[in-house]
């Protein structure tokens, strides 16, 4: 039997924990493709090694995987809309690719979207699933 010590360093995958770095170095299964049918369709929510994500598919058809919460203002990314290859925050329209880049701002200054960025992970479909690597 472990001691609660042992037992809290094996159980614990968040970031920055001895077994969340060691799964963090290994493709893992973030959900189903059937999930996201088609492009352009609705995003899903995803909890991974204690992180709260958001999967969509982009209108090229390609699966991202970002951060729940929006850079800006904390918003649930969830919430917001799956369009032209990014994925918008409904609160102040700030827009994101699959590598986490920002593509569009509406209420900023053009140079201003280049210095933001949301955590974005790989993504590859294989065998009806979609792949991640953390």
């Amino acid at each position: 039997m472990l001691s609660k010590k042992d037992n809290e360093r094996v159980c614990r995958v968040g970031p920055g924990t001895p077994m969340g770095d060691t799964m963090r170095r290994y493709w893992m299964p973030a959900l189903l493709s059937s999930e996201l049918p088609e492009p352009d369709c609705a995003p899903v929510r995803v909890r991974l090694l204690g992180e709260d994500l958001v999967a969509f598919r982009t209108t090229d058809g390609d699966v991202g995987l970002i951060d729940d919460y929006c850079p800006h203002r904390g918003a649930s990314m969830w919430l917001g809309r799956n369009e032209e290859n990014g994925l918008r925050c409904v609160y102040h329209g700030w827009k994101f690719d699959i590598e986490g880049n920002c593509t569009d701002q509406l209420s900023e200054p053009e140079q201003f979207k280049d210095k933001v960025r949301i955590p974005a992970y790989p993504v590859l479909e294989m065998g009806g699933i979609a792949w991640t690597y953390m």
